[in-house]
C-alpha cells in the first residue's frame, strides 16, 4: 500500500511523539526506581538502628549474649513487626557463622541465613542498569546490614531483607499514570499532525487543481501567499500560463483573466525562439532523411554492380585447356602444346575481396536503414492489444532462434491481464528485438521468461527476463544510444529501436542486470481506454 505525503507526515510526527515520550518514561521511571531503592534503604537503616539499640540493652542485662538476644521480649516484637515496613520481608540477628539469633520469623531461629547482596550494589549501578535489575531478577532479595560489637568483637550482624518484586510493584503503580499520560499525549499528537498536514497540503491539491486546467487549455491564475515555496511555485505556473495563453491566439482565458496583464516582452520573445528552434529541428529532422536517402541510392547501385562484377568472376575461374596444333614444314603435325591456365588463385582473391566489399555494402545500408528509422516520423495505429496474445506470438517466433542455442523459453501471463493501447506490428517488432537479444546472451543455453501482468496506476508490465551474461554497470546507462553495443558484430540498433517504441507508446523501460546472473527489460504500457 502506497503512503502519501499526509499519512507519512501523521506517522512521522506520531513516530517522534511517541519515542520521545517512551524515552522521557524509561528515564522517569529509572529515577523513580533509584528513588524508591533508596528509601528502602533508609526504612532498612532505620530498622537496623532500633534493633540495633535494644540488642544492646538486652546484652547489657545477661552474661550470655546470644541467650539475651533470643529470650528479649522487646527485641522480638521490633523483628516481628518488620515486616509490616514497606518492602521489608524479614529481619534478623545472626551469629558470625550465619546461624539466626533471633528472626522475625521465630520457627527460623537456630537455621543458617540464606546468603543474599547487599543492597548497596544495586545503589552502585547507573539509573538504567538498576531498572534492568529490577525487571530482569524476579523475585530477587537484598539485605541492608550492620554488623554487633561487643568489647570491640564482632559477634554478630543485623540483616534486614528487602524485596525487589516489592519495589517493582511501587514503579508499576507509579508508572500508570506516566502510561495515561502517553497516550494522551500521542492522540493529540495524531490529531495536530493531521491538522498540520491538511494545512500544509492545501497548496498542492491548489496546484494539482491548477495543472489539471491547464492540461485541458484553460488560462490559470492560482491566488497563494507568498511567504513560502509553494508560493513561489504558484507564481511560475501563473507564469507558464500566461506565455501559454500568448503563444495560442485562440485560448480562451477563465473568468477574472482579463484583467491580468499581458506577459513582459522578454517572455514573449523566449516563446518565439523556442517556436524558431523547434520549426529548425524539423527541417533539420527532414535535411537529414533526404541525405539518407540520397547514400542509399548509391549503395543500392553498387551492390548491384558489385553483384554483376562477382558473376563475371565466378564465370572465369575454371581452367580452359585446349590442344593447339603445331604444323611442320612438310604439312605434318608434329604434336599439340597446352594453353596456358588462366590465373585461377588471383581470381579466387578477387572473390573474396568482393564479398568483403558486398559486405560492408550490406553493414552500411542497414545503418542507413535504422537512421532513417529516427528521423522518418511513424504513422502508429493505435488499438487495444490482447498482451497475453502478443507475448505468445513472440515467443512461437523466438523459439526457432532459441533452440539454436539450448535456451528454454518460458511463457508467464493471465488470460484476465487487461488490453494495452498499442501498435501491434511496432510492440511485437519490440519484443521480439529483446527476446533475440536474449537468446544471444545465452550461448550456453539457459532460461527466457517472457511474462505479462498488470501494474500500478493503470498500466501493464510485459517482461524479457534471461539468465545470460548480464550487462555490465558501466555500460547500463548507454545501452539505449544509438549505435551503442557491446557486441562483437552489434549494429547498435536493436535497443534504442525498443526505446523509442516504447516512448512513442506513452510507456516506460525499466532494466535490471547482474553480471553473470542475467538481464530483466520491464515495459510498462498504458491500458487501453475502458479495459
Amino acid at each position: 500500500m502506497r503512503l502519501g505525503i499526509k499519512g507519512k507526515q501523521v506517522t512521522g510526527v506520531t513516530s517522534i511523539v511517541g519515542l520521545s515520550i517512551v524515552a522521557v518514561s524509561v528515564l522517569h521511571l529509572a529515577s523513580l526506581a533509584r528513588v524508591a531503592v533508596e528509601e528502602s534503604k533508609a526504612r532498612g537503616e532505620l530498622l537496623t538502628n532500633a534493633i540495633f539499640h535494644r540488642a544492646r540493652v538486652a546484652i547489657s542485662q545477661q552474661a550470655d549474649p546470644y541467650l539475651a538476644l533470643r529470650d528479649d521480649a522487646g527485641l522480638r516484637s521490633i523483628l516481628e513487626s518488620s515486616i509490616y515496613s514497606q518492602s521489608v520481608t524479614y529481619a534478623a540477628i545472626v551469629d558470625p557463622s550465619d546461624r539466626i539469633v533471633a528472626h522475625s520469623d521465630p520457627k527460623e531461629v537456630g537455621r543458617r541465613l540464606m546468603a543474599a547482596d547487599n543492597l548497596d550494589s544495586l545503589l552502585a549501578r547507573s539509573r538504567i542498569g538498576l531498572l534492568r535489575s529490577m525487571y530482569s531478577d524476579v523475585g530477587r532479595t537484598v539485605e541492608v546490614r550492620q554488623p554487633l560489637l561487643l568489647e570491640q568483637r564482632a559477634f554478630g550482624s543485623i540483616h534486614v531483607g528487602v524485596s525487589t518484586l516489592l519495589i517493582r510493584r511501587e514503579l508499576d503503580e507509579a508508572l500508570r499514570p506516566a502510561l495515561v499520560t502517553m497516550i494522551v499525549a500521542l492522540v493529540v499528537a495524531v490529531v495536530v499532525a493531521m491538522l498540520l498536514a491538511q494545512l500544509l497540503l492545501r497548496p498542492i491539491h491548489i496546484i494539482r487543481s491548477g495543472l489539471t486546467r491547464l492540461g485541458r487549455g484553460e488560462f490559470v491564475t492560482l491566488d497563494l501567499p507568498q511567504t513560502d515555496e509553494f508560493g513561489d511555485l504558484g507564481s511560475l505556473l501563473n507564469e507558464i500560463s500566461a506565455q501559454l495563453s500568448a503563444g495560442s491566439p485562440g485560448a480562451a482565458p477563465s473568468s477574472g483573466a482579463a484583467d491580468r496583464p499581458l506577459p513582459p516582452p522578454q517572455t514573449r520573445d523566449q516563446v518565439l525562439q523556442v517556436l524558431k528552434y523547434s520549426r529548425k529541428l524539423m527541417a533539420l529532422s527532414r535535411l537529414t532523411a533526404g541525405v539518407a536517402h540520397e547514400v542509399k541510392n548509391p549503395l543500392n547501385a553498387m551492390t548491384i554492380h558489385l553483384e554483376l562484377l562477382r558473376q563475371k568472376l565466378t564465370a572465369g575461374i575454371p581452367a580452359v585447356r585446349r590442344p593447339s596444333p603445331t604444323l611442320l614444314q612438310d604439312g605434318g603435325v608434329a604434336g599439340t602444346v597446352v594453353a596456358a591456365a588462366e590465373p585461377v588463385a588471383d581470381l579466387t582473391g578477387a572473390l573474396r575481396h568482393a564479398g568483403v566489399i558486398a559486405d560492408e555494402i550490406k553493414r552500411l545500408d542497414g545503418v542507413v536503414q535504422g537512421f532513417l528509422k529516427f528521423t522518418r516520423p511513424e504513422e502508429l495505429k493505435l488499438e487495444p492489444v490482447d498482451p497475453l496474445r502478443l507475448v505468445t506470438e513472440v515467443s512461437e517466433l523466438v523459439d526457432a532462434e532459441a533452440r539454436k542455442t539450448g535456451v528454454k523459453v518460458v511463457l508467464e501471463g493471465a488470460s484476465g491481464v487487461p488490453a494495452i493501447n498499442a501498435d501491434s506490428a511496432m510492440m511485437s517488432q519490440a519484443l521480439l528485438n529483446l527476446a533475440i537479444n536474449a537468446c544471444q546472451a545465452m550461448p550456453h543455453g539457459g532460461t527466457l521468461r517472457i511474462a505479462c501482468a498488470p501494474a500500478a496506476d493503470g498500466r501493464v508490465a510485459i517482461s524479457v527476463i534471461d539468465t545470460g551474461v548480464g550487462i555490465k554497470p558501466d555500460a547500463l546507462n548507454r545501452i539505449f544510444d544509438l549505435y551503442f553495443t557491446t557486441k562483437e558484430h552489434g549494429s547498435g540498433i536493436g535497443l534504442s529501436l525498443v526505446y523509442r517504441i516504447v516512448q512513442m507508446h506513452d510507456g516506460e523501460v525499466e532494466v535490471e542486470s547482474a553480471p553473470g546472473r542475467g538481464t530483466a527489460f520491464k515495459l510498462l504500457l498504458p491500458q487501453a481506454s475502458g479495459a
